[in-house]
Parts: structure tokens; C-alpha cells; sequence
């Protein structure tokens, strides 16, 4: 097999393989499998088969993998194996951790799952990791796009956090009521998040999104407009949000299109 090949056969089966996995982890798992799967047997191994089975219909239809070889066939049981104790170590490390501090360990899951996903694909297609790789390189335009892109997304969501928080701390509303179920840090990651939908609703030229964003934050905080300090402070603060997103939208919008008027 030529080396072109090899690397299109690598990058083919990964993608196929990547496929059944979030079809086996995420469409595939019902809820009492997800509970159970950790805890007893049976249910572990009837999610590795679904595992199994996502893994060879993605990989017969997508990349054209040899059913009948022997090779393909032990490669993938072991992906198979692998998968089973991957998610059984999860589960040991999570059944000694709080509810709502488990979200780093499933990204580190994915994570080593989609390494042992790229290694599998190396082994189906015979070749050095470094075929997944390859033939993936940007061009210097590209590159350049990739960091005005990663510049500008950064410095306005989380340096323009810090920067509304310097400007509106003077008249910052602080929380007196140990009883209220207020979120700890709400405000900052609700903040985050509009700032990242605002730049991107701008470079996908949709202005009503921006609109639609607007009107959610402001339902959810309308019972208290009343009180009319937290009113204004909450008005100044998302005006400064947005003033930052549509900057730094239209920046990008220029760099990457070379304008900053809409269609």
C-alpha cells in the first residue's frame, strides 16, 4: 500500500471509528445501562458489544474494512477490551468522587478513549500514528486565521471578563442572603458563554441571534429588575459585554472575510 493510502486509510478509519463511538457512548446507552454498567458485569459488556457492533458497521461502511480478516478482527477485539476497562476504571474513580465534581473525569475518559480510538485506526491500517496527521497541515493563511480567531475568542470572553468585573466593581451588587440558590460564579460563566455565542452570532452574520441571547439573559434575571440598583448594574454590565463581542466580532469578521458589513 502506497503511503498516500495508508494515511486515507488511517485518517478513514479513525473518523469511522470515532462515529461509533459517540453513537455507542451517547445514542446507544440508555440511562440504566450509564448506572449499571460500572457496577455488575452483564451490563459492561453488553455496552462493549454495542461498542463492537457501532465499531464494524461504521468501519464496513465508512473505510471498507476487511470483515473476514483475522487481523482486523483481533484488533478490534482488543479496541473492544480496552474500551471495557477504560470505563470500568472510570467508574472506580468516580464512585469516590461528589456529583458535581466528575465532569473532569469524563472529559479525561473521552480523551483516552479517543486516543485508543487513533491507535486502533494506526493498527487497522497498519501505519505509524503520524499517518493521522499527516496531509492535515495548514497553510501559513490558515494558520494565521487560527490565531486571529483563537486571539480574539479568548481575549474578549475571558479577558473581557476580567475587564467588565474591574469597571463594575464599584457597584458591584453583593450577595447578603446565605438562603438564596443563587449559583456560585453563575454570572462569570453566564458571561463566558454570551460573550463566545455573541462573536460567533456575528461571524455568521446573524444579528437576531444576538438579539435572542439578549432576551434569554434578561428573562431569567427579570424578577429581580425590580430592585433598580440591580437593574442598572446588571444593564451596565451586559452593555459592556456586548460592546466587547461586537468588537471583537468585527475585527474578526474583517480579518477573516475583509468586512464588517453584514450580507
Amino acid at each position: 500500500m502506497k503511503l498516500d493510502e495508508m494515511i486515507q486509510a488511517a485518517q478513514l478509519a479513525f473518523l469511522a471509528l470515532l462515529l461509533a463511538h459517540l453513537v455507542g457512548d451517547f445514542l446507544f446507552q440508555p440511562k440504566w445501562l450509564a448506572e449499571n454498567k460500572g457496577k455488575r458485569l452483564w451490563p459492561l459488556l453488553c455496552h462493549g458489544f454495542v461498542h463492537y457492533a457501532s465499531a464494524w458497521a461504521c468501519l464496513l461502511i465508512f473505510a471498507l474494512t476487511n470483515f473476514l480478516s483475522v487481523y482486523n478482527q483481533a484488533v478490534i477485539a482488543g479496541y473492544f477490551l480496552a474500551h471495557l476497562l477504560i470505563d470500568k476504571l472510570k467508574s472506580l474513580v468516580i464512585a469516590h468522587k461528589p456529583r458535581h465534581d466528575q465532569w473532569h473525569i469524563f472529559l479525561l475518559d473521552q480523551l483516552i478513549h479517543i486516543f485508543v480510538l487513533a491507535m486502533t485506526a494506526c493498527f487497522l491500517a497498519r501505519t505509524s500514528p503520524v499517518a493521522l496527521f499527516q496531509g492535515l497541515h495548514p497553510s501559513p493563511t490558515a494558520r494565521t486565521h487560527i490565531l486571529e480567531v483563537a486571539i480574539v475568542y479568548i481575549g474578549v470572553i475571558f479577558g473581557g471578563g476580567y475587564l467588565i468585573r474591574y469597571l463594575t466593581r464599584s457597584f458591584a451588587i453583593k450577595n447578603t442572603d446565605k438562603n438564596s440558590p443563587q449559583l456560585e460564579n453563575a454570572g462569570l460563566y453566564v458571561g463566558w458563554i454570551e460573550r463566545f455565542l455573541m462573536i460567533t452570532a456575528i461571524l455568521m452574520q446573524s444579528p437576531v441571534l444576538v438579539g435572542l441571547i439578549l432576551t434569554g439573559k434578561s428573562i431569567a434575571r427579570y424578577p429581580a429588575f425590580e430592585h433598580e440598583r440591580f437593574a442598572e448594574y446588571f444593564l451596565i454590565g451586559t452593555m459592556l459585554s456586548v460592546s466587547l463581542s461586537v468588537l471583537g466580532g468585527m475585527l474578526l469578521l474583517y480579518l477573516l472575510c475583509g468586512t464588517t458589513s453584514f450580507k
